[in-house]
């Protein structure tokens, strides 16, 4: 198997199983806040005297955060490509949204390692493969 043929079917398989959406199936909303986003790619930018910077590719739209969390949530939930993204109003709520979605993440990225590591005999092309699987099901791990 080529590694072209293992990105088209781990992408697929990944697709069809049903990717988890953030932040949706790892927060109840029962109380939040929203904020108005762009309907963009939005990337988190660095951190700059205790602030966090999340902005378009395009750098046209620049919200500033006091801690990671809160920045990654926003850069996550905006994989969705809504207007408005809902925000718990607990930092402890957004902050364990936020683990317990990486934390998933990494177990897709496990996934692939196994498979990428038995389908395709010298694996060591294996963070341009996965980083291309990401990218074909709009995730990203911060």
């Amino acid at each position: 198997m080529s590694e072209s043929d293992f990105i088209f079917s781990k992408t697929k398989e990944l697709s069809l199983s049903g990717i988890k959406n953030f932040p949706i199936d790892f927060y109840n909303f029962k109380n939040f806040t929203e904020i108005d986003v762009p309907d963009k790619v939005l990337v988190l930018g660095k951190e700059f005297f205790g602030s966090y910077e999340v902005s378009s590719t395009s750098g046209d739209f620049i919200l500033t955060f006091s801690n990671a969390s809160e920045a990654k949530y926003i850069v996550y939930a905006s994989r969705n490509r809504q207007n408005k993204i809902k925000i718990p109003p607990d930092f402890d709520l957004i902050k364990n949204a936020v683990e317990d979605y990486e934390k998933y993440l990494d177990m897709v990225l496990q996934d692939i390692r196994k498979d990428y590591l038995k389908k395709i005999n010298n694996g060591k092309n294996f963070s341009a493969v996965s980083n291309e699987i990401f990218k074909k099901l709009n995730l990203t791990r911060l």
